[in-house]
């Protein structure tokens, strides 16, 4: 089995990072093999609009994207994590979204074979954790609807400021480690 971690947060060692690390960890103890894109470390554009990956099998940007999203097909599980900012996804993780365009047929059947499973997982500082309850609600059916993914598990570290604090709160990273074991099974 194969799981992914793609990270939209631009803090290497930031809670949702730390959070995503967390349940691909369980996973591989589980015995998947595991693998982890920084967003923010790679190059890459935005979705051009330019109609290519609908006529072609792939988007025409060639770029360090096209890994992620290689990737993405190939694995059997994911791990989104991006933390919120300005009540909405990363900008890194909005212009990933984008770019799975190219994984989607004319016809808006997916190109990614469905029955993966997934985890998102983010972080705010907003004491509330269901004040941005809307916007992983949005990228869950997204990823369902035009994908065939299937989210098992929504973890949110809310009223976190500090970077990696997170580890800090047992219950969270317990329910980390439990969300890799989900993607397992």
């Amino acid at each position: 089995m194969k799981a992914i971690g793609i990270i939209g947060s631009p803090r290497m060692n930031g809670n949702t990072a730390t959070l995503v690390r967390q349940t691909l960890e369980s996973a591989s103890e589980a015995g998947a093999d595991t693998e982890v894109y920084y967003l923010n470390e790679l190059e890459f554009k935005g979705c051009q609009g330019c109609g290519y990956c609908k006529i072609h099998t792939k988007c025409k940007l060639q770029d360090d994207l096209s890994k992620v999203l290689d990737s993405l097909v190939k694995a059997d599980a994911i791990v989104f994590g991006s933390p919120i900012y300005f009540s909405q996804f990363t900008g890194q993780m909005r212009l990933f979204l984008d770019r799975c365009y190219s994984l989607i047929n004319p016809d808006f059947s997916p190109r990614v074979t469905p029955g993966k499973k997934a985890v998102l997982v983010g972080s705010h500082g907003a004491p509330d954790p269901n004040i941005y309850k809307a916007v992983y609600d949005e990228f869950s059916g997204n990823i369902k609807n035009f994908m065939g993914i299937e989210t098992v598990d929504t973890i949110i570290a809310a009223g976190y400021t500090e970077p990696g604090s997170v580890k800090n709160n047992t219950e969270l990273i317990t329910r980390a480690k439990t969300a890799g074991l989900k993607l397992t099974e």
